[in-house]
Formats: structure tokens, C-alpha cells, sequence
């Protein structure tokens, strides 16, 4: 239990670290809150047979597409913080701890925007449900409920697989980063 409190606690202090740096976080949410969107909207496409085989291969470019951008996100928090992950080093964070403030970065972003995503598919049903009170509920939804669970599903796993594969740039970090003098 105890260790569950100290992760969500990591994860929060690098939601919060992530907070101060709002362009790259935002430009971010926008991007993954497109990229879910697609990836739902054609998945729900290739559930209706609409489209052909062609919107499973767009499924597959989007999270293909997740996965490059995913490990650019957390290449530039990596790089655009490397003074940061080195000072927490000097003061005693591991690796394993740094890491853990990175996924909630990561993992923060993706759920912000998968969020973002499912705020708007609701305000879009309400709205067609209110304009065209006749039609059926069906009619009103652009994205099923189980194309976009899938996509978040995919999403999350992107994102870990993401995080794994930067741990080795985490690990290069050295604290001796965080005493060198900074040039003007």
C-alpha cells in the first residue's frame, strides 16, 4: 500500500512539473486528442464495414504514428529537462523514481487528451440530441463506446511501451549535470 501512495505521489509531483512547461504540454494533449479521435473514428469505421480495409490501415498509421510521437514527447521532456532529472539525482531520487515522474508526465498527457476526446463526443451527442429530438440515440453518436475504449486501451499501451524504451536516456542522466555552471 504503501508503495502505491509513493508512485501516485511521484506521478503527481511530474504532472506538476509538467504543468509549468504549458506549450509543450498543450501542444501535446492536442496532438494525442487528435490522434485518439481518428484512430476511434476510423476503428469505428472499420467495425461498420464503412470504408473498407482502408480504415484498418489507417488505424494502424495512427498508432504507429502514437508510438513515434509518444517517444518524442518523452525524448524532449527527457532532453528540455535534463537539469532537472539531474538535481533530483543529486538530492537522492533513483532512476526508478525519475522514471516514475516521466510516466505520469506521459501517461498524464494521453489521458488528458483521451479526456478531451470523450468531453466532445458527448457535447456532440447532446447537441444532435437536442437539435433532432426524433432521431434515435444511435443516430447521435459519431463514435461508439467500444472503438473508443479500445483506442484508449491502445493508447495507454503506447505509452508504456514508449516509457520502457526511454528508461535508457533516463539512466545516461548523471547528477553531475545539475553542479555545472550555466553559461548565458
Amino acid at each position: 500500500m504503501k508503495l502505491i501512495v509513493v508512485v501516485f505521489g511521484l506521478m503527481r509531483k511530474g504532472v506538476l512539473l509538467v504543468l509549468r512547461e504549458k506549450k509543450t504540454f498543450m501542444i501535446f494533449t492536442v496532438i494525442y486528442s487528435l490522434l485518439i479521435f481518428l484512430t476511434s473514428l476510423f476503428l469505428e469505421f472499420a467495425f461498420g464495414g464503412e470504408l473498407g480495409d482502408i480504415a484498418l490501415y489507417l488505424v494502424l498509421i495512427f498508432i504507429v504514428a502514437s508510438l513515434i510521437l509518444s517517444l518524442l514527447y518523452a525524448w524532449l521532456l527527457v532532453n528540455r529537462n535534463k537539469r532537472n532529472w539531474a538535481t533530483l539525482k543529486c538530492i537522492g531520487y533513483t532512476n526508478g523514481n525519475v522514471i516514475t515522474m516521466l510516466a505520469g508526465i506521459i501517461l498524464f498527457t494521453a489521458f488528458l487528451g483521451f479526456f478531451v476526446v470523450i468531453e466532445i463526443l458527448f457535447h456532440y451527442a447532446a447537441f444532435f440530441s437536442y437539435v433532432f429530438p426524433n432521431n434515435e440515440a444511435s443516430d447521435n453518436t459519431l463514435i461508439g463506446l467500444l472503438p473508443a475504449v479500445l483506442t484508449s486501451i491502445t493508447f495507454m499501451i503506447v505509452q508504456l511501451i514508449s516509457i520502457a524504451l526511454i528508461y535508457r536516456k533516463i539512466l545516461k542522466v548523471r547528477p553531475i549535470v545539475a553542479l555545472k555552471k550555466v553559461e548565458a
